[in-house]
């Protein structure tokens, strides 16, 4: 018997797939938000604080938000927020448009038997999951052709 006679492959892994990117790339946003007001908030806040008088308290709170811009910058360029929120539209477009080419029988699925459509579309996008970059998923320039 087969193993995966249930499985709809729509359903149990397209849908399921973009529902993960899209809660991933509101989490991205929602992080990438909140550390950049915390950051903005560090620095604005350190001219007001320098109106204090000279106090251990006022260096203290001068290093301290020193060491939250820092790491908020650390965390902007370790984490990459905006590259991956990119690279997660970039997904769910490929795939919402492999699904619906597919579902409508348009595009490269017009004239394909029903074998022939679903082994497309499965490997059209297996590729988009697999974590290919953004230069494999789009198309080479004309100069990379003439000269590869």
């Amino acid at each position: 018997m087969f193993m995966y006679e249930n499985f709809n492959y729509l359903d149990d892994r397209v849908d399921k797939q973009l529902q993960h990117y899209k809660k991933k790339e509101n989490w991205l946003k929602f992080f990438y938000t909140i550390i950049f007001f915390i950051q903005v908030a560090a620095a604005a806040s350190l001219p007001l604080i320098t109106l204090l008088s000279d106090t251990l308290f006022k260096n203290i709170i001068i290093s301290l938000c020193g060491v939250i811009i820092l790491i908020s910058q650390l965390l902007f360029s370790t984490i990459n927020f905006k590259e991956q929120i990119q690279d997660c539209k970039e997904i769910i477009f490929l795939m919402e448009t492999e699904k619906y080419l597919y579902l409508n029988h348009s595009g490269k699925y017009a004239q394909k038997t029903s074998d022939e459509k679903i082994d497309l579309f499965v490997g059209e996008i297996e590729k988009s999951f697999n974590g290919f970059s953004k230069k494999t998923l789009k198309p080479k320039r004309k100069r990379e052709i003439e000269f590869n």
